[in-house]
């Protein structure tokens, strides 16, 4: 993968960062901890592909030293993909590191394997990564040391301690270095909003990843690594960020749990919970990657099944075919008309769904491809609208399709 594919929510090719002595982050997407001890170096998770070769080249500016652990926060691949410092380890003739996991990153690894086609699509979509370059390399080997709850390790007179924590991923850990008062959080610290309710990936975790970032602050840490963005120094500074996004999620858990209590269904909640805007005005938590209304989703399908309240839904017909029932009776004229009218009065959302319509009617061939550059049209606006790169994305990546499909 390219860093220009990365760099849109990076802090991609910075210097190496000294938090303290011996004690290093170097920047990118996602970060890397380094940590100097009397047997080497200890890291604290490695970004994917190119990406690692440019961090590889950054650490040697800090440190000839091998590379004695490397502890992976969580299987993405942006923290996880440690292929090139094995290789680096061995061409400079070292023992390749040790790799420290959570016993649930192998089973991550072996999904990934067996649905990689599937991850090469949603991750181009995702990342905007340009065809001909793979979209979803991963490591070749698995980690050497997994664990469950905890791992305590002493490493070249300092001790290490890794604590699972669901979260962004049910395999997600962080990593607490008390002799430097550091934590290094992985992705339960971004600088967005927290990704909880990623429309293409599976599961997270919303009250969990405010209990994890809670028992963070119980360790009073004075350095803060964070998964991705800049590094976070001071106590109270430390603690009022993490603060803002234990507070947040909570929040939205809070909601969303009790219209559920209350026999309110999805498409209501969905619509109902919101966050306050005082808590969103700052720009730790702008989302910028994940945002609110992913998380409602993500509680959403975390506490209930895929029913959604209306028994017309259950086992329903294609919408497409009920698209074309609608055009036929209404007339493709009127909704094309519609379309456009919503377009123009700035309600592009509705609008799409018109277009949708349009396209399930007898179109012929230039009213098909006005419909289709209309929607291609009503995508762009939303995608440059949206701040969350994953929603852009999917914008811009359905803009591209449309107007493939309207020709030249």
């Amino acid at each position: 993968m390219t860093e220009d594919a990365f760099g849109k929510i990076s802090n991609s090719g910075g210097a190496p960062l000294k938090a303290a002595p011996g004690l290093w982050m170097i920047p990118g997407f996602g970060n890397t901890g380094v940590v100097e001890t009397e047997e080497g170096l200890v890291l604290v998770d490695v970004p994917v592909g190119a990406l690692a070769t440019g961090m590889i080249a950054r650490l040697r500016e800090i440190s000839d030293a091998p590379v004695h652990t490397l502890f992976i926060t969580h299987g993405h691949l942006d923290h996880a993909f440690f292929d090139p410092l094995v290789r680096e380890a061995r061409q400079r003739g070292f023992n390749p590191p040790r790799v420290v996991a959570q016993r649930d990153v192998e089973k991550r690894l072996n999904k990934y394997r067996m649905l990689h086609g599937y991850h090469e699509y949603i991750n181009r979509v995702q990342f905007a990564v340009p065809e001909g370059v793979p979209a979803f390399p991963y490591p070749t080997r698995d980690p050497d040391i997994l664990f469950d709850k905890t791992l305590s390790t002493r490493i070249g007179g300092l001790d290490f301690h890794a604590y699972h924590q669901l979260g962004e991923t049910d395999d997600a850990s962080w990593v607490w270095l008390p002799e430097k008062q550091t934590v290094f959080a992985g992705d339960l610290v971004v600088w967005s909003f927290p990704n909880v309710g990623n429309p293409f990936k599976v599961q997270r975790y919303t009250l969990e990843w405010a209990e994890g970032l809670e028992a963070i602050l119980a360790k009073e840490p004075e350095v803060l690594v964070p998964g991705h963005g800049p590094l976070i120094q001071g106590r109270q500074a430390i603690r009022e960020k993490l603060l803002k996004i234990s507070d947040a999620l909570r929040y939205l858990h809070r909601e969303v749990v009790d219209r559920l209590n209350r026999g309110v269904w999805y498409e209501d909640i969905l619509h109902q919970v919101a966050l306050p805007p005082e808590m969103l005005d700052d720009d730790f938590l702008a989302p910028r990657y994940g945002c609110p209304t992913f998380v409602v989703h993500g509680i959403l399908r975390q506490y209930t099944g895929w029913y959604d309240g209306n028994p017309s839904n259950l086992f329903p017909p294609k919408r497409s075919e009920v698209a074309a029932e609608i055009a036929a009776l209404a007339g493709k004229d009127r909704i094309m008309d519609r379309a456009g009218a919503l377009k123009d009065a700035g309600r592009e959302a509705m609008a799409l769904q018109f277009v949708d319509l349009a396209l399930a009617a007898d179109l012929t061939e230039t009213e098909a491809r006005d419909m289709h550059r209309l929607k291609a049209e009503l995508l762009d606006v939303l995608g440059n609208r949206d701040t969350s790169l994953i929603a852009r994305s999917i914008y811009f990546n359905g803009k591209k399709e449309e107007l493939k499909r309207a020709g030249p």
